[in-house]
This record gives structure tokens, sequence and C-alpha cells, in this order.
């Protein structure tokens, strides 16, 4: 009887009648009846047709009462969670009626908090509990404060239950195995293959226990215990004879397979190493060669190497020694691997003859029944998880992104309702794993259903109730989706920017203004409340069209004006200082002692600017190195023990700390070899990254070598200092003594002379107040690279003609220059290419072999190359200039980043909340709109929006209806070649009912009529549609010339 009814139970969800069992009997004995022709007696028929008839009634009165069994163990199972959540199914019920009344309007789709004093009630009542509230007495509140203390949850229940009734280690060991996998069974009780899965799986985990430790009935007293304590005024006889049904059929299916379980494992790892590489090689083969001959279409779609394929075939058959030793992992990676299936379009057809090829190969090696079961039970487990996991994850969307069509992504997603549609895109779980259909689609290619995507996604919808937008659910899901679609996807960026932007199709002002709405929350923060990388990767990407986009160019200014520019200025003010004391030091004080006499207060002011450079420039300087150092060494760092930290328990044992600083030390010298490589001009190591993702990094690093630079020039003055040498001398403080030699002098006042000018080139670094003056100093430096050509050109030619003119010309006429060697040859070829040369013409005339050469010379250099300079100078200018002010503002949105990378916490605290992302906006005069955004006023002219925006529905406001179709967007919508298709269908009907009407009058014409019938009929693609449209066209001219 047992058997019977566990049986059933494993077939609740076949749709099993009386009539179709009456036929399923009749086969069998007719069957019976003609393999045992008379040694089936009547006796035996009678039996036999007792037996399944008593199986066939039990069966369905089973699957009668399982009905009502199952919908009473999913609605307590769901209550008894919920209720420890602290949700109520009459609050939802409730929540849901009041959402659907109009007289409240919420807008985005968000109900406004209530206040602290609110109860769980409406506001006005909140209110008078609240006030109610205080006037309690201690007692009631003890008791309030010792109930908050007591478990609510099932969860907790479960856990103290089991702990008082003795059944402690159990709940801490293979209890929480059971009730993990309890929640799938029970939303799964309908499906046979989910159930089986489940109780495989379940098996699979209990079997990593000791045997002892596991009672199976004590785990149905928890349960019942817990169910008890979370449902007191719902549970009833009927709810506890549903739960023992339902454990006692899970109890017989375990128990019919646990003791298995050692036996199977062991016969599979003493088979599996049992192969040589040789026969491994061979079973790997044989598994292909079979499944092709089962199913010849599988070669369709296995057209991968030889190498691979074997990679594949190896995991198959180590998949099944695995699942004995982590099934839970087991069936994550499967679920993980079966979402890439939906991905690929895997026909879940061909896992049945795969693992029946399989299977038949391993029975081929290996004859023992023991371990050709095992097998087979370990591949039909990985197969069911499989195709459980391809089933589920194929959506409707998801077979729309695989064929590549929007026409197909807008109809699935319309039947989406309207509160789960951004999910519908963005995420799809199967179990612990999930698959986005966005994120699929870049990876595959597919940039317009991306777009497709995106546009959905960024489209502002509203009812009477609120509105509904996907940008919250883009950055929640895909917070890095600005990085993915810059590195796969470039071209989306624009899209994704245009929808974060919303503006007003009314004016304000008398037709001045106009509102806007930028939607830059995410792109501003972080989900950890720290700034976003958004602006890092933008300006990374190095495209100056993206970063003169409305919505990035408001992020920058944004940030410039209200936290970077204060630091900025506060930052750059020590390089104006320390010029402006560097300066008084080698110039002012100087110029005062020639003036005035060398006195000892100069001397001493002088002493003090000195040491102000030595100790608080190079100091200053000194410090902000090591800082950059420490930053760099941090976050190299961090990223390293992110990658070794293989178990994910977030701490670093003793070998992974040994390889992250063997890796650390490889960064390093890395990052050294490619410094020494840029400085010498290695071509190899400057085409590292693209040059325009260099670009935005090219003021930054600038700055930094440059301030490097000071640093070392500073600290070799210091070295050279005249007054440290003179430190032993009566007159002291002075610059005047034996020791300061002529020669350390001069050393000095070049260092000097050095250390002036880079100083100087420090304030370079300020033209970023001024986008204009910031593209203007862009340009001089983009065209300094054509001037470096010339000057090589230059130079070649000089050594050139330089060395050649030498030989010839030992007595050469000394009248303008001399020619008589080498370094003189050259210096005055220079002379004569920049008009400087003091000759005359006549006294080069007398060797005509020294003119001939000066002329060869000045028609290379100067008609060809200074006219050729000007040539590059001005294509590199016209290229340039197109994009001057976005690469001045990529120069901003860079500084801004390093800038924010040393912002204190507290000022960006301050500041982002300033900036009230949490208001809801205006989209209109009394319609509060989304939260989230900035809003600001524009000139009207600037940018002009004739239509709104919002997209307005009307109908039910209730969030589990889709959106109605808007004809007048799907027929916008529609591409070109949709509606050239519509447009040859209409024609082709027109065509058919007039010649079905000019067939009356000829037979002759009987004849094209039953042409283009069958053309229409036979055609129904844009290309055979075209095709019939000429061939009716031929004989409608021809009917046309009949009448």
């Amino acid at each position: 009887m047992d058997a019977v009814e566990t049986f059933s139970f494993q077939h609740m969800n076949f749709d099993i009648s009386p009539a179709g069992f009456m036929i399923f009997k009749g086969a069998i004995l007719d069957a019976m009846e003609h393999d045992l022709q008379t040694d089936f007696s009547l006796d035996a028929k009678d039996g036999l047709s007792g037996l399944v008839n008593y199986v066939g009634a039990a069966m369905l009165f089973i699957r009668k009462g399982c009905a009502l069994r199952a919908q009473l163990l999913s609605s307590s199972w769901q209550e008894s969670h919920d209720r420890g959540n602290g949700k109520s199914r009459k609050t939802e019920q409730a929540q849901a009626e009041e959402e659907e009344g109009d007289g409240e309007f919420s807008p985005g789709g968000i109900r406004p908090e209530r206040r602290s004093g609110d109860s769980d009630g409406s506001g006005s009542s909140g209110n008078k509990s609240s006030g109610s509230s205080g006037n309690r007495s201690p007692t009631n509140g003890g008791m309030k404060a010792m109930s908050m203390n007591l478990p609510t949850s099932f969860t907790e229940m479960f856990t103290i239950n089991a702990t008082v009734m003795g059944f402690g280690k159990g709940a801490a060991t293979w209890m929480g195995d059971c009730l993990e996998s309890f929640d799938a069974i029970v939303a799964h009780l309908g499906s046979a293959g989910r159930l089986q899965e489940e109780c495989r799986t379940l098996v699979l985990r209990l079997s990593l226990y000791d045997k002892s430790i596991i009672v199976l009935p004590q785990f149905k007293a928890c349960l019942l215990a817990a169910l008890r304590s979370t449902l007191p005024k719902t549970w009833t006889t009927d709810h506890e004879e549903a739960w023992t049904w339902l454990w006692d059929n899970i109890v017989r299916i375990l128990e019919a397979t646990l003791d298995k379980i050692p036996i199977y494992e062991e016969a599979l790892q003493t088979a599996l190493s049992s192969f040589s590489p040789r026969q491994r090689y061979k079973v790997r083969s044989d598994m292909y060669t079979r499944f092709f001959a089962l199913c010849p279409v599988g070669q369709n779609f296995f057209k991968q190497s030889n190498t691979r394929l074997h990679f594949i075939a190896d995991r198959v058959l180590s998949m099944t020694a695995e699942w004995f030793k982590d099934p839970k992992g087991m069936v994550s990676e499967l679920s993980a691997l079966g979402l890439k299936h939906v991905g690929f379009g895997i026909p879940t057809e061909l896992f049945t003859p795969f693992v029946t090829a399989t299977v038949q190969v391993m029975r081929s090696y290996r004859a023992d029944e023991t371990i050709v079961e095992a097998f087979q039970w370990a591949l039909i487990l990985t197969a069911n998880v499989l195709v459980r996991t391809i089933l589920e994850g194929s959506t409707v969307v998801m077979k729309a992104v695989n064929m590549n069509s929007i026409k197909s992504l807008k109809t699935a997603v319309a039947a989406a309702p309207r509160g789960e549609r951004a999910t519908w895109l963005l995420h799809i779980q199967v179990g612990d794993q999930f698959i986005s259909p966005l994120l699929w689609a870049l990876e595959n290619g597919s940039v317009h259903v991306a777009e497709a995507v995106l546009k959905d996604l960024l489209t502002i919808r509203a009812d009477r109730a609120r509105y509904y937008f996907g940008a919250d659910t883009l950055f929640e899901k895909h917070p890095d989706i600005v990085k993915r679609l810059s590195d796969r996807a470039p071209q989306l960026l624009p899209v994704l920017l245009d929808g974060l932007v919303w503006r007003s199709h009314r004016t304000l002002e008398n037709g001045q203004k106009r509102r806007v709405n930028y939607f830059v929350r995410h792109m501003l923060i972080a989900s950890g409340g720290e700034f976003s990388p958004a602006i890092k990767w933008i300006s990374s990407s190095g495209d100056p069209t993206i970063v003169s986009h409305p919505v990035v160019a408001f992020l920058v200014d944004t940030l410039w004006l209200g936290i970077v520019k204060t630091q900025f200025i506060y930052s750059r003010l020590w390089n104006v200082l320390s010029l402006v004391v560097f300066l008084f030091a080698q110039e002012i004080i100087p110029m005062l002692m020639d003036s005035y006499g060398r006195t000892t207060p100069l001397y001493w002011t002088l002493f003090v600017c000195r040491m102000f450079s030595y100790i608080v420039g190079m100091g200053r300087l000194g410090l902000i190195q090591l800082k950059r150092m420490w930053i760099w060494s941090r976050n190299t760092m961090k990223g390293i023990l992110a990658e070794i930290d293989t178990d994910g328990n977030g701490e670093i044992d003793y070998e992974e700390a040994l390889e992250a600083l063997h890796r650390f030390k490889d960064t390093v010298s890395s990052e050294i070899k490619k410094a020494i490589a840029v400085l010498r001009g290695n071509n190899d190591i400057a085409a590292y990254e693209e040059e325009k993702k260099a670009m935005a990094n090219k003021e930054k690093n600038m700055y930094n070598r440059i301030s490097f630079a000071v640093m070392i020039l500073l600290a070799a003055m210091l070295g050279q200092e005249p007054m440290i040498y003179c430190r032993n001398s009566p007159d002291w403080p002075t610059t005047q003594c034996p020791e300061a030699s002529p020669e350390l002098l001069y050393r000095y006042s070049i260092f000097a002379m050095a250390a002036m000018a880079v100083h100087w080139l420090m304030l370079i670094d300020m033209a970023v107040f001024s986008t204009e003056i910031s593209a203007f100093l862009l340009v001089v430096r983009e065209v300094m690279v054509e001037v470096r050509q010339f000057l090589t050109a230059l130079s070649f030619l000089l050594l050139l003609f330089g060395s050649t003119i030498a030989i010839s010309c030992r007595n050469c006429n000394q009248g303008g220059g001399t020619f008589d060697d080498m370094p003189n040859a050259v210096l005055s070829l220079l002379a004569i290419t920049v008009g400087l040369y003091q000759g005359d013409y006549r006294d080069l005339g007398q060797d005509p072999l020294l003119l001939g050469c000066v002329f060869i010379y000045v028609t290379f250099a100067v008609v060809l190359l200074l006219n050729l300079l000007i040539a590059q100078l001005n294509r590199t200018y016209e290229y340039i200039y197109k994009d001057m002010l976005g690469f001045a503002r990529l120069n901003r949105a860079s500084l801004i980043v390093d800038a924010m990378a040393s912002c204190p916490q507290a000022k960006w605290k301050k500041f982002h909340q300033s900036l009230a992302f949490d208001t809801r906006q205006e989209f209109d005069e009394g319609d509060l709109g989304l939260a989230g955004c900035i809003q600001v006023l524009e000139p009207a002219a600037v940018n002009r929006q004739a239509k709104e925006q919002v997209v307005r529905f009307g109908g039910s406001t209730s969030k589990e209806m889709p959106w109605p179709e808007d004809k007048a967007r799907s027929a916008k919508g529609m591409d070109q070649m949709e509606m050239l298709e519509a447009i040859i269908q209409k024609t082709l009907k027109r065509m058919n009912k007039t010649h079905k009407t000019l067939s009356r009058h000829s037979s002759k014409d009987e004849v094209g009529v039953s042409f283009i019938g069958s053309t229409i009929q036979g055609n129904s693609h844009l290309n055979s549609s075209s095709h019939g449209l000429v061939s009716g066209s031929d004989t409608s001219s021809m009917t046309s010339d009949h009448s």
C-alpha cells in the first residue's frame, strides 16, 4: 500500500482519467495474452486486472485528494514564512485594494513613507495610536520588549523546537539541509520531475553526514511544532494530516535511495579512476559517435573543435562523481551552465539521446550493473537539472534576444506586468543563479536588441496612480552598466544617457525656460553611498563626444562647482605660493642685493625663502608622491587579495599572503618597466593602451611628472646650495666663500633655472578653470607632435648636409659662417633655415659646389619641410577643433575623478545630501514626478521638445496588468522593412480582389488570376511578396490593356 501511495505521489502531475486508465489496462492485458497465450490463465488475468484496477483507483483517489492537500500545504507554508517576516496576507490584500483606488495619487510607484509615529494602519489612526502609546504602563512596555526578543520567524521557531526536544545536534547539521530543500519541495508538489530532482539532491546532501545522526522522524516532529507555533490561529487537523502525508511520502523516497548512495559513490570512483588516459579518450570519442548515430541532428549543435568536445565529455564524466562530494555546489554550477545553454539556444530534446548514448558507452566498457546504475542515476540527475534550468530560463524575452529580433522582443515584453517589466528585461532567476537578457545581448553582439531593451527600460510610463521608470532597476541589477557599455558597445552609451534626461514640452517664464530633470543619482552615488565610478569609466573611454553629452556635462559641472573646485583651488594655491617664494629667492632678492648691497637682512630673507622651498615645497611634493604611491599600492593589493581569496571567507591565510606578496612584487616590477620604456620612447609600451583612452589622463599624468621633476630639481639644488657650503663662514648667511666655487655656483644656477621653468609649468594645470583655455592648450599640445616630427626630419637633413659639406669645404669663404667642420656647418645651415645667417649670397657663390649643396638643402628644409609642417598643423587643428571642448571636458572629468579619490567622506556625504535625491521633482505644475533626479531650468531654445516624453495610459492602475498597446507608437516604431512588407501585403490583397472580379468576364483572365492567387498564398515573406507583386503588376497591366 505504501508503495502504491508513493508511486501515485510521484505521478501527481500526470493527467489521469478513468477512461484513459481503462485503455491502459486493456493494452496491458492484450499484450500479456498475446505473449503468454495459453500460459496466461483466466485467474492470472483476473488477478492482474484487479491489481491494475487497484493501482488506478488509488492514483485517481490520491490525485484528487492531492490537489486540495497541495493547495493547503502551499498556502500554509507561505503564510508561516510571511508571518515570520512580519507580513500578513490580509495586510497585502488591503494594500493591493488601496493601490487600486484612484483617490490617492502616488507617483513613481512608491507610496510616501509613513512618519515615525504612524502605525501599520492609515495616517490618522497611526497618529492616534502613537499618542495613546505614550500612556502605556511600564508592564505593557516590558511585555512588548519581551515579545520583541522572542523568535518569530519559521527558521527560528524550528531551531527553538529542535533544541527543546533535544535534537540540537541534528538541527545544527542535517536538519538544516532538509529545511533548505523543503521550500522547493513544497513549491513544486505538482511537478513529478522537479520533486524527484529535489529528493535526489536532498539524499546526496544527507549522505554527507554520518548515518547514525540522521533520524528522519525527528525532523517531522520539529517541522510540525514549528508550523503550529507560526500558525496558531489557522492550524487545523487538515493541516496536520496534509503535512504528515507529505513527509511520509518524502521519507519513503529518501529511504529507498539513501542506503545506495555510498555504494554508488564507491562504484563510480572506482570505475572512473580505472580508466587509463587512452581508454578515457576512447570513451569520449565513442560518446559522440553513439550520440550522433542516435540523433544526427545533434551534429548541428556540436560544431566545436575536437579538443573542446573532449573537454565537454570529460566534464560530463567528472560531474557524475562530483555529485557525491558537493551536491549543493553541483546544483549551482549546473544552474549557471543551464542558463548559458539558454543563451546558446540548445534544444532540450537532445539531452535524452545524449544520456542514452553515454550510458550505453559506459555499459560497453564497464559491464558491472552497479557501476552502470550509479552512472545512469547521476547522469540523469545532471540532465534533469540542466533541462529544468533551460526551461525555466527560456522566457519569451530570452527567446527574442536569441532570435536577435526587436519585433519579437517588443511582442514578448508587451505581456509583462507593468510592475515587473524591468525585471523581465534584466533578471531571470533560476535557483541561486540568474542571467540578464540585456547583458546576454551585449555579449552576443546583438546591439540592436540591447538598444531596444535600454530604450524600453528608460521610457517613463505612467497611469493615474504612479510612474514607472526602469533606471533604478537597471543600476541596481547592473551597477557597472556604464563600464560594460563602454567596453562592449560604446555606441549604446548615448542611448543610456539620453534616457536619463527628461525635458518638458511646456515652457515657463513666457517661453524662456524649460524644466529639465537629470536622473543622475546612480551616476553620482554607488549603492554603498560612496562616489560612483561612472564618471571614471566615461573619462577612461577617452571619447570627447560622450563627455560632451548633456548628462555627463551636467554631472561634471555639478561636481566641479559643488565639491571639487574649492578643493582644487586649495591644492593649487600651494603651487602659486611656492612659485612666489622661489621667485623671491632666485630673482627678486638677488636683484635687490645687486642694487642695494649684500646686507645681512637680505641674506637672512634669502635663506628663509630658500629653506621654505626646500623644506615646505619639496617636503610637500614628497608627501604627495608618497601618498599617491600608498593609494596605488593599497588599491593594487586589495585587487590582488580579492583575486586570490579562493575560499571566499574574507580571510587570508599564510599561503595566500605569500602569493599576494609575489603578485604585488611582479606588478611593481612591471609598472617600473613600463615607466622606463615610456621614457625611452618604446612604441610598444606607448601603444599599450589606445591613444584616445590615454587622452583622459594626459593632463593628470603631466602634472604628476612636472611635480615630480620639481621635487627632484629642488633636491639637486639643495645638494648644490652655496649657503650650506658656506656654513662655516664668519659672515654667514652668505653665498660668497672659498667653498662656493664658480663651478658650484654655475651648477646651482643651471638647476635653479630649470626649477624656475618647471615651477611655471605647474601653473598650466590652472587652465582647468576655463574650458576655452584648456581647449587651447590641448590644441597646442596636440600640434607639438607634428612639430616634433618636423624637427626630427630637419635634424636628419642638418646632419646629412653638414657632414657632407664639411668634407669638401676646408677652405671656404668665412663671410657669414664657416663650413670647415661638421658642427659649424650644421650651425650655419640651421641659421640659414631660421633666417639668422649673417652671410651674403655672393660669399657662397664663390664656391659653386657649396652653393649647390646649400640650394639643395634649402629646397628640402625650407620649401618642402616647412610647407609640409604647415599643412600637417592645419589638418591636425581641423581634427582637434571638432572635439576641442570635448577634450577639455575630458580633462576636467579626469581631474574630478582624481580629486574625488581623496575627498573626505563627511564632505562627500554633505554634498550628496544637499542634492535631495529622495525628493520627487515635478513634471508639471502640481504633478509630482519621480525621485532620484536634479531639476534645472534651461533656456527653452537650447533643446527643443515638442512632444511629451512621459507615455501616459488610462484604464486600470494595477501593477499586475500589462500596459495597453499604444497603436500610434507601435506604428511609429515600425522599421522600414516592416512598413514595406505591410504595403506589399495590402497591394497583393487589392490585386487579388481586382482579378477575382475580372475573372468573371474572361476565361483567359482566370489563368492570370489563378497565378496571382497561388503567388499570394505561397509567398508570405517579404521577398516572395515582392516577387508576387512584380508578377501581379505584369498581369495587372495585361488586364488593363485587355479592358
